[in-house]
């Protein structure tokens, strides 16, 4: 099967529809078996369905923690994309929170999957929301197995 860019805007659409529902099995089903996740570039990739699977736990660990992309844009090319979005994420009951803009970069296989993931942001990237105390995540958490 030869994957399309409107394949790819999908997909796209798809995991951003993922992370805005809360939906960890439809975030799974886009990402082929022996994927590879680094998020952001730089640090070991998550592998596999089990890698996509713990990099979501982490992220969802705290029932209290709100996640909310912002789609800002989609290119697709060929059998690759780039998602623009802003990840808005919220700990009320702490008053805290942080944007974090992103820039991740998806290469397709033959099945219209997932294969290669980039996330692409630094401590730029970063921006406290009005009103809120910085939230920072321990990202080495998302490495514990």
């Amino acid at each position: 099967m030869s994957v399309t860019p409107e394949k790819v805007r999908q997909v796209l659409e798809s995991y951003v529809r993922a992370w805005q529902t809360h939906d960890k099995p439809l975030l799974l089903s886009l990402f082929a078996e022996d994927c590879e996740w680094n998020d952001p570039v730089g640090t070991p990739p998550f592998k596999g369905h089990a890698g996509v699977s713990h990099f979501w736990d982490f992220a969802h660990q705290d029932a209290t923690r709100e996640l909310e992309p912002k789609l800002q844009q989609i290119i697709a090319c060929a059998n690759e994309g780039i998602l623009h979005f802003v990840m808005q994420v919220r700990v009320p009951a702490r008053k805290q929170g942080l944007d974090l803009r992103v820039i991740e970069r998806f290469v397709l296989n033959d099945q219209g999957r997932i294969k290669s993931a980039q996330a692409y942001w630094d401590a730029g990237c970063v921006s406290v929301p009005a009103g809120l105390e910085l939230f920072v995540p321990d990202i080495a958490e998302a490495y514990q197995r």
